[in-house]
């Protein structure tokens, strides 16, 4: 019963990604990466908006549009984030999910939308997209900066 249990499961999971652009991860393993690695425990890092460096939004902002990964965060937030048909403007300091600080756009990113105030449609967890720790923060770096001007 277990067994048929967890393969509904994961086909419901592959099923949700696949609705929401999900999938595999474009950017290559690191050379010389091993199972046990990516296992391995990483130090919490910072949600102060100082610890912020240009090379996380960069990385943030090829996230969100679409450059490194399955998904797109502009598909429903619009270029830049300046709103677009399915999800709000990330732009004009207006925050339905979070208090807009760097640790409340992560966590919403992180949890994602599953009753929108103002939209239709829902916001999987990461966008639909399994992201490390590393890309989820920075895809929150890339909104804090382009909503904190």
């Amino acid at each position: 019963m277990s067994t048929v249990r967890t393969r509904s499961l994961s086909l419901a999971a592959v099923v949700a990604l696949a609705a929401c652009g999900g999938g595999g991860d474009a950017a290559p393993a690191a050379s010389g990466s091993s199972a046990s690695a990516a296992s391995t425990p990483v130090a919490q890092a910072s949600f102060d908006p100082a610890s912020i460096t240009p090379a996380m939004i960069a990385l943030g902002d090829s996230i969100f549009h679409g450059k490194i990964g399955a998904s797109s965060c502009q598909a429903c937030h619009g270029a830049g984030g300046k709103a677009g048909a399915a999800a709000p403007d990330l732009t004009d300091g207006e925050w339905l999910h979070s208090d807009g600080s760097y640790e409340g756009i992560a966590n919403t990113i992180k949890a994602g939308v599953m009753s929108p105030k103002q939209f239709s449609s829902v916001m999987p967890p990461y966008g639909g997209v399994m992201l490390p720790d590393d890309r989820w923060r920075a895809v929150a770096a890339y909104v804090y900066s382009v909503s904190h001007k």
